[in-house]
């Protein structure tokens, strides 16, 4: 069978199931006598981009010798002109019609006496390596469970973070579209999946159409919006076209998504990849947290105890997984009225809060529901680039900064606290931290350096090079959590959130910086005065 990536591509004359069932009447059936199409063994045939999905139900009895039968189906099928890939897989009624069984490339794990058995999507998921291309999956904590191959990375990403909830309706891609943002905000190359394959949001929330292109015929090339590359099975279905897949079909398309996109590209690694994974914890999910090294979750739950439960059921199947916790977010927390300004909790308060606590899990920060977070949304700006100066962007940079630290914290690699001392009359800033290194950084420099969208822009086209600001000064700082803090100059700024870790850096690096930032001065005719 060839690769999935050939899927992305087009052919003159597209394949139609007429096609693909002409060609599986050639295969014979389990009893040898007549094909598996006047059968009625083959499912409904779906095609996209000319590569056929479709399954073949056969006994549970016979899954190990029919295996050939699959195969055969399969290679039948990209024998017609102008196919780019097949993918069949194998379907029975399990004994006492209690489940089905899915094979995909080898047979279903089977349960282990006394654990609970796995749901069989899934199982046949791991028997490929869960994501396709050999990606094999996590150990699980479940007991019983089988030993198995390590996560297999995802090549041109740093760090992968899911961002989940336990239910729909809770603004969980919302919150994954501004959290990317918001740590783009503070420094870092960062990219979104779209894994909802049967409700993909990110393309409206970010404004971005197109069609994804195949470079050199096996690497996808992502597209962009406000500087984030982004993948998403919206770019490849129209809006209002359902997408009818069973499990494996889904599994093989995150699998492209996620593997065979250059998410590197001409701008290098990225830090930290986003996956806005669909609601609920059924075979997407774990298949996920099974096969990718994730660094961590962040659960999306609004207040109200319904939510909640279903969040806890997220919360367990990522700590199943072995997968960290990074915290919760409480979205829609609280409602203020625009005219007069009068909060109303309309789903409750507090209630992620309390399960964070009660869980022993990080609480990452409330969102308000508010008018201006749907309106930038729904018209593909989201509020982060929208209005950055808003408190409602600042509260999704926060959120993003108490993220990246548990990341790092996760990772052993969490820069300690510094002493912080303005000095010289505001003319600059001292930070001595515990590895023994104290840096002067000069106010100036710190503000013609801000981690903040104003400077940073939203892609490196759109960094802003900030002139006249050689007089600037220090009017003071505002602490945020144990992670970072935020620096108000007297000209007004105040939305740049500077972790310790982003001190850190630009203390080691403050001479190539200062270097860089003349640099762009000279060539377009500004100057620090």
């Amino acid at each position: 069978m060839q690769r999935p990536h050939r899927r992305f591509r087009e052919t003159l004359m597209p394949v139609d199931k007429t096609q693909v069932l002409e060609a599986l009447r050639r295969v014979k059936g389990p009893d040898l006598k007549s094909n598996i199409v006047d059968l009625g063994l083959v499912s409904e045939i779906f095609i996209k981009d000319d590569h056929p999905y479709f399954s073949i139900t056969i006994p549970a009895s016979r899954a190990e010798e029919l295996e050939q039968l699959r195969l055969a189906a399969e290679k039948v099928v990209s024998e017609v002109s102008g196919v780019s890939g097949v993918t069949a897989v194998l379907t029975a009624e399990a004994t006492g019609g209690q489940h089905r069984e899915t094979r995909v490339a080898g047979g279903p794990v089977k349960a282990v006496s006394g654990a609970p058995p796995e749901h069989p999507r899934v199982q046949a998921a791991r028997a490929k390596g869960a994501m396709g291309d050999g990606a094999g999956p996590r150990q699980a904590a479940a007991a019983g469970a089988q030993p198995a191959p390590k996560a297999q990375a995802i090549p041109g990403v740093t760090h992968v973070i899911a961002v989940a909830s336990g239910k729909g309706g809770v603004g969980k891609s919302t919150v994954a579209v501004n959290l990317a943002l918001g740590l783009q905000a503070i420094g870092l190359k960062v990219g979104i999946v779209d894994a909802d394959i049967y409700g993909p949001s990110q393309p409206r929330l970010l404004g971005v159409t197109g069609k994804p292109q195949v470079a050199n015929g096996k690497t996808i090339t992502p597209l962009e919006g406000w500087g984030l590359k982004v993948m998403s099975m919206g770019f490849l279905v129209d809006e209002g076209t359902p997408v009818v897949w069973r499990g494996p079909m889904v599994v093989s398309a995150l699998s492209q998504m996620l593997r065979e996109t250059d998410w590197a590209g001409s701008t290098g690694d990225l830090d930290v990849l986003i996956i806005d994974m669909p609601p609920g914890t059924g075979d997407v999910q774990l298949t996920i947290s099974q096969s990718v090294p994730l660094s961590g979750a962040v659960v999306v739950s609004t207040p109200q105890d319904l939510a909640l439960i279903d969040a806890r059921k997220g919360i367990a199947m990522f700590k199943r997984v072995e997968v960290p916790i990074l915290g919760i977010v409480e979205n829609m927390s609280y409602f203020l009225c625009p005219k007069c300004g009068e909060r109303s909790d309309i789903f409750g308060h507090g209630g992620a809060r309390v399960e964070a606590k009660k869980l022993g899990v990080p609480f990452l920060g409330e969102v308000p529901l508010h008018m201006d977070i749907r309106e930038t949304s729904d018209s593909g700006k989201p509020v982060t680039v929208a209005a950055p100066e808003s408190q409602y962007a600042a509260i999704f940079r926060e959120i993003s900064a108490r993220t990246w630290s548990e990341v790092e914290r996760a990772k052993g690699t969490l820069t300690p606290p510094p002493l912080l001392e303005i000095i010289e009359g505001g003319k600059a800033l001292k930070a001595a931290f515990p590895d023994g290194r104290t840096f002067e950084l000069p106010a100036e420099f710190l503000r013609v350096v801000s981690p903040s969208a104003e400077v940073q822009g939203h892609s490196p086209s759109q960094r802003i090079t900030v002139p006249r600001k050689k007089h600037v000064k220090i009017a003071g700082m505002t602490p945020v959590g144990n992670y970072a803090t935020r620096i108000a100059f007297d000209d007004g700024h105040n939305t740049g959130l500077y972790t310790w870790g982003y001190l850190h850096l630009i203390g080691r690096e403050m001479d190539q910086r200062w270097g860089s930032y003349l640099e762009e001065l000279a060539a377009k005719g500004m100057t620090r005065e």
